[in-house]
């Protein structure tokens, strides 16, 4: 009886990410999206302002979450 030899690789999880990784990808993000909206805002086009304000407060208030997940963690443990 022949040995089988398996030549690929098994496949990789490549969303598996670190929460500070998350962290700093929605921090980036929401800074990215509040420039967008001042930029807006200033300029008169209300059509780009109000969303992207819209997306920006909710990654700012995905980090909030996540700060505030991560210290109530570290205090039950």
């Amino acid at each position: 009886m022949p040995y089988k030899i398996n030549f690929f690789a098994p496949p990789v999880d490549t969303d598996y990410r670190l929460n500070w990784e998350s962290l700093l990808i929605e921090l980036s993000l929401a800074i990215i999206c509040t420039t967008m909206a001042f930029y807006g805002w200033h300029t008169g086009m209300l059509l780009m302002a109000y969303p992207a304000g819209f997306v920006a407060v909710m990654c700012y208030g995905s980090v909030i979450y996540t700060l505030i997940s991560f210290v109530r963690a570290k205090i039950n443990s």
